[in-house]
């Protein structure tokens, strides 16, 4: 009884951060969601206490373990917009490689410019 108490608690902690993190961003009119700012909120705590508690440990493993439930309402939302999507199926398919391409090009150019900046000369690939 005791460990789904903690439990509990713990994801009530987690939409907590949630909601402060949205409540936030809604309230300072700010371009980043708010989910986002909850999870820099829970890093910031977790960053100074220096450990996971166990607790959220086993929460995170349990959502990480059935992470694909989390995809049923975008694989609904698919279903049931199938007609429009078949309309603008090739801009859809375009933007897709298109946008995969420039972010594979964006994320190399990053690591070359870290690399360059936190190498030494003899590291240097």
């Amino acid at each position: 009884m005791r460990t789904a108490l903690q439990l509990t608690t713990t994801f009530l902690l987690l939409v907590l951060c949630d909601s402060a993190g949205r409540l936030l961003s809604w309230s300072l009119g700010l371009p980043v969601p708010g989910t986002v700012l909850g999870i820099l909120m829970l890093l910031g705590v977790l960053v100074a206490l220096r450990r996971i508690p166990a607790p959220l440990g086993r929460v995170a493993d349990f959502l990480l373990a059935h992470l694909n439930f989390f995809y049923i309402p975008a694989g609904v939302g698919v279903m049931t917009y199938a007609a429009l999507l078949a309309e603008d199926l090739w801009p859809i398919v375009v933007a897709l490689f298109a946008s995969t391409f420039f972010a594979m090009i964006a994320a190399g150019l990053t690591f070359r410019l870290v690399a360059r900046f936190t190498c030494g000369e003899e590291d240097k690939p």
